[in-house]
């Protein structure tokens, strides 16, 4: 019987040593990454090896501490598969993912560093969680999550970024325009807590379209606006903004289609020096500040010849500033409703 039992013991030792080491072969073999049936040991060396119409699928967790590269001229799709890409990448500038060359679609997981789409270069985002997107090439979001809690989501230093739906959080700016075209058509964007003091949308001198879209700024005495244009052309035509104080700071060239736009503690819109303003339709909603509409001097020009303006707190509609010059509101064609301060539709000072 002693024998018999030390038989068997050894036979299920045997098995057991069998399973771990086709378990350990089988997961040395997977690698980080495949490529149809093929298995590569790292994602760079699938990115390295990648052909055109292929897709790299992400077979686990990885860490990484030097920066991705994808630099050859190919079409091809990245599936994350679910899994995290984590960077320890020592240099935040470098990124955790430089995309130089090519059309590249990520999906389907989530990076928490930076991805860099360089001009020439084309990136795809169907889905998935990311930390940042800085884009000089091409960069279309389909759908996804933006979040970051030191920085800006979307920085746009050249070409064109689309947003199409995301939902997007950050410290600073959900989307910093420092050249190119930004278009946003829909989508949530908003500050990470209460402590952000930065717009959510800003334009340097890059030109954005918004579409569509809800934006909202939480930190009760921002004074920059959710929409701030410094030096850049933007255009709005459809989305919701809601501001504690201020929702669109214009000092460059602005043109208003649509849209609905409130602010509970200050003046809805505010165009500055040397900006021009162009308002043809949208609904401005008051709070709790005297008045909807603020116009600065020395101006370019001030327009509005629709839309609708509800005033709140027994303010005026339109304050403008210092003269009447290039100063136009259609009354007839700007519907006015609230409680206007001894029923002032424009109050002119200085």
């Amino acid at each position: 019987m002693k024998n018999r039992l030390g038989k068997v013991f050894k036979v299920m030792l045997l098995t057991l040593t069998l399973v771990l080491m086709y378990s350990i072969n089988v997961s040395a073999a997977s690698g980080q990454a495949s490529i149809g049936s093929k298995n590569y040991a790292t994602v760079q060396k699938a990115l390295t090896a990648v052909k055109n119409g292929q897709t790299i699928k992400l077979n686990q967790d990885i860490t990484v501490t030097k920066t991705l590269v994808s630099k050859k001229n190919v079409t091809y799709t990245f599936d994350m598969n679910k899994h995290k890409i984590i960077s320890k990448v020592a240099d935040e500038n470098d990124g955790t993912f430089d995309i130089i060359a090519g059309k590249v679609t990520i999906l389907n997981g989530t990076l928490n560093g930076t991805i860099f789409t360089e001009k020439g270069a084309t990136l795809t985002v169907n889905g998935g969680t990311y930390q940042q997107i800085i884009n000089s090439g091409k960069t279309v979001v389909n759908n996804g999550k933006i979040v970051n809690k030191k920085y800006s989501a979307f920085c746009n230093y050249g070409g064109s970024l689309v947003i199409k739906k995301a939902t997007v959080k950050a410290r600073y700016n959900c989307v910093y325009g420092e050249k190119g075209t930004v278009t946003i058509n829909g989508g949530t964007f908003g500050n990470y807590d209460r402590t952000c003091n930065y717009p959510v949308i800003y334009s340097e001198k890059a030109t954005i379209n918004l579409k569509g879209g809800t934006y909202a700024d939480s930190y009760i005495q921002n004074v920059v606006g959710i929409v701030y244009n410094n030096k850049g052309k933007v255009t709005i035509s459809g989305g919701k903004y809601m501001g504690d104080c201020g929702a669109i700071m214009n000092y460059s060239s602005m043109t208003i289609k649509g849209g609905t736009f409130t602010s509970e503690n200050s003046y809805v819109l505010y165009c500055g020096a040397n900006s021009t303003t162009s308002i043809t339709g949208g609904k401005f909603i008051g709070g709790a500040y005297g008045s909807v509409i603020e116009v600065g001097s020395p101006r370019k020009k001030f327009s509005m010849t629709g839309g609708s303006i509800d005033v709140r707190m027994k303010g005026s509609a339109v304050v403008c500033y210092n003269n009447k010059n290039n100063f136009t509101l259609d009354t007839k064609k700007v519907k006015i409703t609230g409680d206007r301060w001894e029923d002032v539709s424009v109050r002119y000072i200085g």
